[in-house]
């Protein structure tokens, strides 16, 4: 694998993140007939964040996404409270936070659509249905507020969860290119030359230079 040094330009202009969206009503019927033949552990509870656990929800998002391919940046206790925690789910093991998945619905354009905006799970936790938990629980909400079509984006050298957003109905219909200095110098205002998830630029966040947790593109 080459280094990030031996890249060329061009190289570092391809990375991107991918513009998914999926039927709610496909995303849902698909999740549902995964669960149809497994036994669904009971030990996995999916429920909405409360406000008085936003420490812990910041430790596991941390922990969720400093294993990931994708640019990255620690938050902080002050960024989640930033957070509208209505559209936000987690899941739980014996009582336990291993995962979560952050919704937004948009109601200010017509048709209203939902975005997936984060997505995580630990990975210890990973490959025992705490995904397609979260995800049947988010499209379950998506619908409650009468929307349609989910779009969410997902880094393309991301593999593993390409593979399973692609599995619940979403395809790709854009791609959002990321500038070779987008980490460097001072934000421009506008969120879609940020190096990450739509999570991160709400927040506004950037992997920044001596952070030795950030990863960048």
């Amino acid at each position: 694998m080459a280094s990030a040094e031996s890249k060329s330009p061009r190289e570092h202009k391809m990375r991107a993140y991918l513009v998914m969206k999926a039927d709610a009503k496909e995303a849902l019927e698909l999740a549902r007939e995964w669960w149809k033949h497994k036994t669904v552990p009971s030990y996995v509870k999916v429920r909405q964040l409360r406000k008085d656990e936003l420490a812990a929800f910041v430790e596991l998002y941390n922990r969720c996404f400093i294993a990931a391919p994708d640019p990255f940046c620690p938050i902080t206790l002050e960024d989640a409270m930033k957070l509208e925690t209505d559209g936000i789910f987690v899941a739980e093991m014996w009582g336990t936070l291993v995962g979560f998945i952050a919704c937004f619905v948009e109601r200010d354009k017509d048709p209203i659509y939902g975005e997936i905006t984060g997505l995580g799970v630990l990975p210890s936790r990973r490959r025992r249905g705490v995904a397609t938990a979260l995800i049947q629980r988010a499209v379950e909400y998506f619908l409650e507020a009468g929307v349609s079509e989910v779009y969410c984006e997902v880094y393309e050298e991301n593999w593993p969860s390409r593979t399973l957003i692609m599995a619940y109905g979403f395809k790709q219909v854009g791609r959002r290119e990321i500038p070779v200095d987008a980490s460097s110098g001072e934000p421009t205002g506008d969120d879609k030359d940020l190096p990450g998830g739509k999570i991160m630029r709400r927040f506004g966040l950037r992997p920044r230079s001596g952070c030795k947790n950030c990863r960048d593109i």
